[in-house]
């Protein structure tokens, strides 16, 4: 008898993308709710974390629901690990060059405002609570946002557009502009810019081979970086 697994039913791809932004929506609305009503306290600089990780389980319970696994996500071992240091550091290498390059070409052209971090204030000139933030956000930060906006993101959307380089070209770009879109709260700058970032992190997940501990551990790098110009009161973002 023949049988087919709901993975190779490609009707779920733009229902599954639905759910999960609907989801994610949903908690950091519940998560901003309970705190009007003081069922809870969230720190300025964590409003949004519990909405993705929320949004990356239900990322993985759709992929695992429709008979895939953690390879469909981009977590499998790499062909050599000797490799990974060394692609860490050139994905961030090139990110901090478009960093430092695309507001200087955009400026040509429209005045970019600057990222608005001040819900992560309390950081500048405290070295423990940078020290705090550099270990957080690899977790509550880095792990989901890739396993949703590269895994699973990029995965659904090349199995729509096709795996050539239109299709991953075109699902790069908007799995990035989603992306840059849930920073909002850094303003027009910070969304600008976290576009950017989407880019870099989609192009190397692709590069990579789809592998996503690569990302994840140039992303939590990048972070690292952020805690620490946080600190410094820079204006730079990662």
């Amino acid at each position: 008898m023949k049988t087919t697994t709901l993975a190779a039913d490609t009707s779920y791809r733009s229902l599954d993308i639905i759910i999960v932004c609907a989801v994610s929506i949903l908690a950091f609305i519940f998560e901003g709710f309970g705190q009007e009503q003081g069922w809870w306290e969230v720190d300025p600089g964590a409003r949004g974390a519990s909405a993705v990780i929320v949004g990356a389980l239900c990322a993985i319970g759709l992929v695992f629901l429709r008979g895939g696994g953690w390879r469909d996500l981009g977590f499998k071992r790499p062909k050599n690990w000797a490799w990974v240091p060394l692609q860490v550091l050139l994905i961030l290498l090139a990110f901090l060059a478009v960093q430092n390059i695309v507001p200087t070409v955009l400026g040509l052209w429209m005045d970019l405002p600057e990222p608005d971090f001040s819900r992560h204030g309390e950081v500048a000139g405290n070295l423990a609570a940078a020290i705090t933030l550099a270990l957080v956000l690899p977790f509550t930060a880095a792990l989901p946002e890739e396993i949703i906006y590269r895994g699973f993101l990029i995965g659904r959307l090349t199995e729509a557009f096709g795996k050539d380089l239109q299709g991953a070209t075109l699902s790069v770009c908007i799995s990035a502009m989603i992306f840059g879109s849930i920073h909002f709260q850094w303003g027009l700058g910070g969304m600008i810019m976290t576009v950017i970032m989407g880019l870099v992190w989609g192009v190397a997940y692709l590069m990579c081979d789809r592998n996503l501990w690569v990302v994840i551990l140039a992303h939590s790098a990048g972070h690292w970086l952020f805690a620490w110009q946080l600190y410094l009161a820079d204006s730079i973002i990662i």
